[in-house]
């Protein structure tokens, strides 16, 4: 049982924990691509499915133009629940290798390998590939809550 929770363990205590008007980061995150294909029908799915509820609660405070995440579960949860969570709806910046990006949290990815979910055009920026979904290792991120 302890085994199982240790990944969400050492997320949780690899992000600095915020307050207000601080900025929470983390780093040795990995990054995995939520949806193969088009960049535009994964930014719908997160837009209009995502935790973050972005098109009801965000819809007018979002830069539509900026792409959109989805956060590692245990970074997101200690944050609060869904469109009350911290993170939704901020910008994050995420280094991967040199190339920076930054995007909107409007989701949380629940799965095991605990990693940020991006869509085609971000995942392609930091080297990913269509139809391939090794992980990108070793992002550094933050956010300004």
């Amino acid at each position: 049982m302890l085994s199982s929770l240790l990944p969400s363990l050492l997320l949780i205590l690899g992000a600095s924990q915020a307050v207000a008007g601080e900025t929470v980061s983390g780093s040795h995150t990995k990054g995995s691509i939520f949806m193969f294909g088009d960049a535009t029908a994964c930014r719908n799915i997160f837009w209009r499915n995502g935790a973050c509820g972005l098109s009801t609660y965000f819809a007018n405070s979002v830069d539509r133009s900026l792409p959109l995440v989805a956060m590692p579960s245990g970074i997101f949860e200690p944050y609060g629940q869904a469109q009350n969570n911290k993170l939704c709806g901020k910008v994050i910046t995420m280094t991967h290798k040199g190339v920076t990006r930054k995007a909107v949290v409007a989701d949380q990815n629940t799965s095991s390998e605990q990693s940020i979910d991006m869509c085609l055009d971000t995942w392609q920026a930091f080297g990913g590939h269509d139809n391939d979904g090794t992980l990108r290792k070793g992002i550094e991120w933050s956010i300004a809550i």
